[in-house]
C-alpha cells in the first residue's frame, strides 16, 4: 500500500522542476522599462522544455533570459509565448542542454483550487533558493488587483479572478507555483500588497487552455470586446436593481456562483463601445450563464472574428445585445521604433486600458536624446498628428518620418497617457549626429525581436559638411532677421552690447559621458567671437560632452554647433558655429555682436558693494536686466556630492549678487560694471546626476571675468581644445588672522595681504590633498598655510588655483609653525572634453576624467566607467559601478583600443544570421543568442577588485564606438565594432 503524500517531502520531489529566472528586458515597450529582475518559473512540460512564469516576468518587449535549475544548471530561455491580457507566460528551454537527470513536470490543477485549500509556495523569493511560504486559499473570486498609480501605467491583469492567500513571499516569487500536498499546481504566484502579507495567485483555468495549443506548436486563440469587467456579489447587484427570480428568467444560474460580472469600463471607438455600457450586468453570453471570468472567456476566445451575443441588465431592464469580438492579436503590439533614445509603439490594450483612452496614436517613452525629450513631455504620452498627419499607429509614423530629414522641425501633437487635459504641440528636431535609428520587430514564432535600420530621418541633401542645419535663405524669415539686426546695431550702451550677444542653447545628449546620463539641457549663452563662432556657456546647458548642440539667433534662426571647449575646473563652455551660415547670401542675414568683455586681470574684480548690472538671457535668448549689487565673495571648493563623479568646481573665489525673486531660475548672466564692459558671469551650476541636489551645494556662482579670458584667447587662434591646464592639486580653504598668529604666521603678512586687497582678513590654507606626490618630490601637506607664490602676495585663489604650461611654482608657506620656501610641481589636469566612448556588453566606456582623479584610491587603467544600460548583460551586479575596466577575458584593458580588440574578438559570428532566422520566423528550441561567455576584472573607486562573469549578447546590445576627432569643430562619428 502506498504512503500519502506529505508536505516534508514535498521540497525534495519539486526542486528539480523549478528554476530561478533572470529577465533582462533590453528595451522600454508597452508599460515595461527596460531593466533586470529575477523571479521563478517551473517546468510544465519537460519532453519540449516548456517553463510557466508571469508574463510581467518575461515582458512583451524584447527581452533575454537565463534559468537556473536548483542542481545549477543554467539554461537559456526563450520568450516563446506571453498572453496579451492575463499575467502568465511560456518559455521555452533546450533540453539537450542539460546534463543531469530531465526534471519532472508540474502538473497544473486548477480544478483543485478550492477555499480554505492548504498550499505551499515554492520559489527563489528575493533570489534565494528554493523559499518555501505556507497558505492558504481563502478568495477564490477576488477581482484582478490594480498595480498602476495615477502617475503611471503598470502592467495590471484584468478580466480574471484572483486567489488570494496570507504569506510573506516577496520580489522573486513572481512565477513560483502554489502547490497542494501532492505536488499539483493550483495556481501561479504573482502578485501581493507591499505592507501586508496578502499575496495573489492567478488561477490556471486559462494557463491550461493556452498551454494545450502551445503544446501542439499551436498559438492560442484570444478574443477581446476592448472592455474589462468586473465580479459584483448578489448582493451588491441586488441593490443595483437585479432581482435574482428576474435574472433566473432570463438564463441566469443562481445556484453555485458568488455573483455576476458587472462592465467596468468600456474602450471607446472599440467593438463594445456604443453597445455595451458601464454599470451593465452580464446575464448570459450566447444564451448560456455567464458569472465567471472564465465562463465569458471560454465563449469571447471561441468567437475572435466574429460576434457574441450578450443578455444584460441595464438601468432596471433586461436587453439583449450583439458584440463584435477582435482578435486580441491584432490590437497587441509587436514593432518597436527607437530614435536615440526615444522609443514608439503602437498603442497597446494594456495601456489604453490604463489611461481609460481609445487604441488610437503611438506611444512614446524618452530617457534622454532621441526627437522627443522628456522636456517635452512628462514620461509616457501618446503622439496624435506630427506635421500636422495623423498618426494613429506606428506605421503612419514612420511613412511621416520617411520624408523628414535630420535637423528639420517638426510639429507634434501630444497627450499625457494619465491626464486628457495635459495636451502639448510642440516643435522638435531629429539630431543631425546620432545613434542609428532601428525598428524592431517581434517573431512570433521565437519571441526574439529582429532587428532592422529605419529607413527615415535621412541626413539633408546637399549637406556640406555633416551637422550642417538646412539653411533658408531668401524669404520673409530673413528679411526679418535684417530688420532686428539694422535695430540692434544702432545701440551702443554696453546692456544693449550684451543684449546683442545673446544666443539661446539646446543641448542633447546623445549618450551618458563625463558622470552625466542622456539628457537634454537648454539655457542662455554670450556670442564671444564673431569671427570664429565662439559662445559661451554654462556647464548647466553642455553638460555632456557627446551634445548635440543647436543655437537659436534672435530667437528666428537655428544654427547646429559642437562643443568647443568644457573647463575642467571651471563651470564654463564655450560652443562652437560655423559663422558663414549666418552670412548674407548663404543663409538668413542676422547680425551678431561680440559681448563686450572687460580687461583680464585680477585687479579688475567686482568688490564687495560694488553695484552692478545683469543682462540675463533668459528663455529663448530674450535678455532680461537687473540691477544688483555684490554682497559677499566665498571661496568654493569640491563638491559635497560625492555620489556623481560630474564636474565640480575647484577653487573658486566666487562672489554673490544681491538679486531679488524675479532673477529666480537665471542660468547664465553677463554682470556688467559702471566701467561699460561685462567683468563677470552669474552662472547656473550643473545638477547631480542622481538627483536634484546642486553639485556643490548653491545653484547659482558668481565667477569674475578673468577666469573666462586666458581659455578664450587660446580658442581665439587654435582649432584644437586648450587643455595644457596644471593645478596644484589641492582644496584650499580660508584661515582668518585671528587663527593665523596660533598657527605661526608672522603678523607681518596680514600687512601685506590687506595692502594687497583692502578687505582681505584671512589667508589661503591647504584643506584637501587631492593626490599624493612619490617620495622626495616636494609636495604640499594639509595645514599648509600660502603666503606667497613667486615672491608675490597671496590673497586672491585665482592666482594659485590654475595655472597654464607652468610644471612648478615657487611657494613661501607655514608649515607646523614655521615658515619654508617650496618649489612645488604643478599636475596636468585630465580634461573634461572627452572624444571617445565605447559601448560594450551594455557598459559606456571612456577614459577618466578629472573627477575619477580626485576621488579614485587608485587608477587601475585608462577605461572608466560610471554607467551601464538598463538590461545589459552588465547590469546583473548593479552594486558594480563607477570602475576601471582592467581585464575582459583573456584581454589585458589598459586603454578604449583595447576595449576595441577585446570586443571585436569576441563578437558572435552568426548574429546576422540569427536575425535572418527571426525575422523570416523560423522556429527555435531553445533561448540562446548571439554572444559569449566572458570574464571581467574591474578595480572600483574604493579600490576594491571585482571579478564577474558576464554573457554579452550581441543581438540586443552589440557593441560600438562613438569618436570625435581633436578639432573644435569636429562632429561626432558613429562606428559599429
Amino acid at each position: 500500500m502506498g504512503r500519502s503524500p506529505s508536505w516534508d517531502t514535498l521540497q525534495d520531489r519539486l526542486r528539480s522542476s523549478i528554476l530561478s529566472i533572470t529577465s533582462h528586458t533590453a528595451l522600454p515597450f508597452d508599460t515595461d522599462d527596460s531593466g533586470t529582475s529575477f523571479a521563478t518559473g517551473f517546468v510544465v512540460d519537460a519532453e519540449q522544455g516548456i517553463v510557466l512564469s508571469n508574463r510581467h516576468v518575461m515582458g512583451p518587449g524584447p527581452s533575454y533570459h537565463q534559468g537556473t535549475f536548483f542542481d545549477n544548471q543554467e539554461v537559456a530561455l526563450q520568450p516563446m509565448y506571453y498572453d496579451p491580457e492575463h499575467d502568465f507566460s511560456f518559455f521555452r528551454y533546450d533540453p539537450s542542454e542539460l546534463k543531469g537527470p530531465a526534471p519532472k513536470a508540474i502538473r497544473l490543477a486548477p480544478w483543485k483550487a478550492r477555499s480554505g485549500l492548504e498550499v505551499r509556495l515554492i520559489g527563489n523569493d528575493s533570489g534565494e533558493k528554493m523559499s518555501v511560504f505556507w497558505g492558504e486559499l481563502s478568495q477564490l473570486d477576488r477581482n484582478a488587483p490594480d498595480y498602476s498609480s495615477p502617475n503611471s501605467c503598470a502592467y495590471s491583469d484584468f478580466n480574471t479572478f484572483y486567489y488570494q492567500a496570507s504569506t510573506s513571499s516577496k520580489g522573486g516569487s513572481s512565477g513560483s507555483p502554489v502547490v497542494d500536498v501532492e505536488g499539483d499546481a493550483v495556481a501561479l504566484n504573482a502578485g501581493g500588497k507591499v505592507h501586508s502579507s496578502s499575496s495573489y495567485f492567478l488561477p490556471l483555468e486559462r494557463v491550461q487552455y493556452a498551454l494545450e495549443y502551445i503544446l501542439r506548436g499551436e498559438i492560442p486563440p484570444r478574443g477581446t470586446m476592448q472592455a474589462v469587467f468586473q465580479h459584483i456579489t448578489y448582493t451588491q447587484a441586488g441593490r443595483l436593481g437585479l432581482e435574482q427570480s428576474a435574472a433566473a428568467q432570463q438564463g441566469a444560474c443562481i445556484e453555485g456562483p458568488t455573483g455576476y460580472l458587472t462592465v467596468h469600463k468600456v474602450l471607446s471607438e472599440g467593438p463594445a463601445d456604443g453597445r455595451l455600457v458601464a454599470g451593465d450586468i452580464v446575464i448570459t453570453v450566447n444564451g448560456a450563464p455567464a458569472h465567471t471570468f472564465p465562463d465569458l472567456a471560454r465563449t469571447v476566445d471561441a468567437s475572435a472574428g466574429s460576434s457574441v451575443s450578450l443578455c444584460v441588465f441595464r438601468s432596471g431592464e433586461f436587453a439583449t445585445v450583439n458584440v463584435d469580438v477582435q482578435d486580441l492579436y491584432a490590437i497587441t503590439p509587436t514593432a518597436l521604433l527607437k530614435v536615440g533614445q526615444s522609443y514608439f509603439s503602437d498603442l497597446s490594450f494594456q495601456f489604453a486600458v490604463c489611461s481609460s483612452t481609445s487604441l488610437a496614436g503611438v506611444n512614446v517613452f524618452s530617457r534622454g536624446n532621441g526627437f522627443i525629450s522628456p522636456s517635452q513631455l512628462n514620461g509616457r504620452s501618446v503622439i496624435h498628428a506630427v506635421n500636422n498627419q495623423p498618426t494613429p499607429n506606428l506605421q503612419a509614423l514612420m511613412d511621416v518620418l520617411r520624408d523628414v530629414r535630420r535637423g528639420e522641425q517638426m510639429v507634434v501633437h501630444a497627450k499625457s497617457h494619465t491626464d486628457p487635459r495635459d495636451e502639448a504641440v510642440f516643435v522638435t528636431s531629429c539630431p543631425m549626429a546620432d545613434l542609428p535609428a532601428l525598428l524592431y520587430t517581434r517573431s512570433v514564432a521565437t519571441g526574439f525581436w529582429s532587428i532592422e535600420p529605419f529607413a527615415g530621418l535621412a541626413m539633408p541633401e546637399g549637406t556640406d559638411r555633416p551637422g550642417s542645419l538646412p539653411r533658408v535663405a531668401g524669404s520673409e524669415v530673413d528679411a526679418l532677421c535684417k530688420e532686428m539686426s539694422e535695430a540692434a546695431v544702432s545701440s551702443t550702451d554696453v546692456v544693449s552690447g550684451v543684449r546683442n550677444s545673446i544666443v539661446y542653447i539646446v543641448a542633447q545628449a546623445i549618450c551618458p559621458a563625463d558622470g552625466h546620463g542622456n539628457n537634454q539641457r537648454d539655457g542662455g549663452g554670450f556670442v564671444v567671437d564673431k569671427r570664429r563662432g565662439l559662445v559661451l556657456c554654462s556647464t548647466a546647458v553642455v553638460s555632456n560632452p557627446t551634445s548635440n548642440i543647436t543655437i537659436i539667433f534672435g530667437g528666428t534662426v537655428r544654427v547646429h554647433a559642437t562643443l568647443a571647449y568644457v573647463h575642467p575646473l571651471y563651470p564654463i563652455a564655450f560652443i562652437k558655429y560655423d559663422p558663414a551660415l549666418l552670412c548674407d547670401g548663404l543663409g538668413p542675414a542676422i547680425a551678431v555682436h561680440d559681448m563686450p568683455l572687460t580687461g583680464g586681470t585680477g585687479a579688475n574684480r567686482l568688490t564687495i558693494g560694488e553695484s552692478v548690472t545683469m543682462v540675463n538671457a533668459a528663455c529663448s535668448g530674450i535678455a532680461e536686466v537687473h540691477e544688483a549689487v555684490v554682497s559677499y565673495r566665498y571661496l568654493i571648493s569640491t563638491a559635497s556630492c560625492d555620489a556623481c563623479y560630474s564636474q565640480r568646481f575647484f577653487n573658486i573665489d566666487s562672489f554673490e549678487l544681491s538679486l531679488g525673486s524675479a532673477a529666480a531660475g537665471i542660468k547664465i548672466g553677463a554682470v556688467c560694471g559702471k566701467d561699460g564692459g561685462v567683468r563677470g558671469l552669474w552662472i547656473k551650476t550643473p545638477r547631480c546626476t542622481h538627483g536634484e541636489n546642486q553639485t556643490h551645494g548653491v545653484p547659482y556662482i558668481g565667477v569674475d571675468i578673468s577666469l573666462v579670458l586666458p581659455s578664450l584667447d587660446r580658442l581665439r587662434v587654435s582649432d584644437t581644445p586648450p587643455d595644457a591646464i596644471r593645478v596644484l592639486d589641492v582644496e584650499f580653504c580660508r584661515v582668518e588672522f585671528s587663527n593665523a598668529v596660533a598657527l605661526g604666521v608672522d603678523p607681518s603678512h596680514m600687512r601685506s595681504v590687506v595692502q594687497a586687497a583692502p578687505t582681505a582678513r584671512s589667508f589661503l590654507s591647504v584643506e584637501k590633498v587631492l593626490s599624493v606626490r612619490p617620495a622626495g618630490l616636494a609636495s604640499l601637506e594639509v595645514g599648509d598655510i600660502i603666503l606667497r607664490i613667486d615672491n608675490k602676495v597671496v590673497y586672491w585663489i585665482d592666482d594659485i588655483a590654475c595655472f597654464y604650461d607652468r610644471e612648478s611654482v615657487d611657494l613661501t608657506i607655514v608649515r607646523r609653525g614655521k615658515e619654508i620656501v617650496l618649489s612645488v610641481p604643478t599636475s596636468q589636469v585630465a580634461g573634461s572634453n572627452t572624444r571617445r566612448v565605447v559601448f560594450w556588453a551594455g557598459w559606456y566606456l571612456q577614459e577618466p576624467y578629472q573627477q575619477v582623479f580626485q576621488v579614485a584610491s587608485r587608477v587601475a587603467s585608462q577605461v572608466f566607467s560610471f554607467v551601464w544600460e538598463f538590461g545589459a548583460p552588465t547590469a546583473i551586479d548593479a552594486s558594480i559601478f563607477d570602475m576601471f575596466v582592467t581585464d575582459i577575458g583573456s584581454d589585458a584593458i589598459q586603454t578604449l583600443d583595447d576595449v576595441v580588440r577585446a570586443a571585436r574578438r569576441l563578437k558572435s559570428s552568426d548574429r546576422a544570421a540569427f536575425n535572418d532566422r527571426v525575422a523570416k520566423n523560423e522556429r527555435m528550441p531553445g533561448g540562446t543568442m548571439p554572444g559569449s561567455n566572458t570574464k571581467i576584472h574591474v578595480v572600483q573607486l574604493n579600490g576594491e577588485d571585482v571579478i564577474e562573469s558576464v554573457r554579452t549578447n550581441d543581438h540586443y546590445f552589440p557593441a560600438w564606438q562613438l569618436v570625435r576627432g581633436p578639432r573644435i569643430d569636429d562632429e561626432w562619428v558613429w562606428e559599429e565594432l
